[in-house]
């Protein structure tokens, strides 16, 4: 495996070793209670606040979040904390935490309806410390590519997502299993290529097995992970690339929750 001193993550570049943790928001501003952190958006809907503090002290403060001024106010809504519950926050210490954006009756909120966010006080209308979420600021997404197909061996896919950084699922996928040694690659570059075996559902290296319509999840492997996922597909030692899917390497994929929850 080649090892590069620059990573490019579909499209965006990071220091080799650096962890990712999704597009850079800001840094909370220090008003009161001792706040501090960085916030990441995750995607359109999550948010990753990296080493936040807060003392607790306050007796009504909550994660919130507004679009209705440029700066914080008391028009905005409660964010779930990082338990999903809307209870008055206790303390944090350098703590990182992974915040999902509510459903209201106006429907699932996110960084479009947002300008800023905040630690609030709602009894005494303060802000503690907030960031302000840049404009044209490009969020992580999934990226969805049309299915797999072949005829002869019968093998077929509705779709196949990157649904984050660590994780692939295949909708829908069907194989005859009439090629003996066919298994999940994927790669950068040329599509034809062998790339880097992916492991099926079950975690293992054997070759694919008969499927009917199924839907899987799959992991990224690990000496990969980091680096440009260009092409996904089913490939044989014997046939070659059976069929293959590629995705646009200038998206940015949201990084997985399980490494940011580490």
């Amino acid at each position: 495996m080649v090892s590069w001193p620059i990573f490019f993550l579909l499209g965006v570049a990071r220091a080799a070793g650096t962890p990712y943790k999704g597009a850079y928001i800001g840094e909370l501003s220090t008003l009161e209670h001792g706040v501090t952190g960085k916030v990441y958006a995750v995607d359109n809907v999550t948010v990753y606040i990296e080493n936040f503090s807060y003392d607790g002290e306050a007796p009504d403060a909550y994660f919130f979040a507004g679009n209705k001024s440029p700066q914080p106010s008391s028009r905005g809504f409660i964010i779930p904390d990082e338990r999903g519950r809307n209870d008055v926050l206790g303390p944090y210490r350098n703590k990182n935490i992974v915040l999902r954006f509510p459903v209201t009756k106006k429907g699932q909120r996110s960084l479009n309806d947002v300008k800023w966010i905040s630690v609030w006080c709602r009894q005494f209308a303060i802000d503690f410390g907030h960031v302000t979420v840049p404009p044209g600021l490009v969020k992580p997404a999934p990226q969805v590519a049309t299915g797999l197909h072949s005829d002869k061996p019968a093998l077929a896919a509705s779709s196949v997502t990157v649904v984050d950084t660590d994780t692939i699922k295949v909708n829908d996928f069907t194989f005859d299993a009439t090629v003996p040694d066919a298994i999940f690659v994927l790669g950068s570059g040329d599509a034809q290529s062998s790339g880097s075996q992916v492991l099926d559902e079950k975690g293992s290296l054997e070759p694919l097995k008969k499927y009917t319509q199924r839907s899987l999840v799959l992991s990224v492997p690990r000496e990969v992970r980091g680096q440009p996922i260009q092409y996904f597909g089913v490939w044989s030692p014997t046939k070659g690339m059976i069929s293959s899917v590629t995705f646009d390497t200038k998206g940015l994929l949201p990084p997985s929750l399980r490494s940011l929850r580490k």
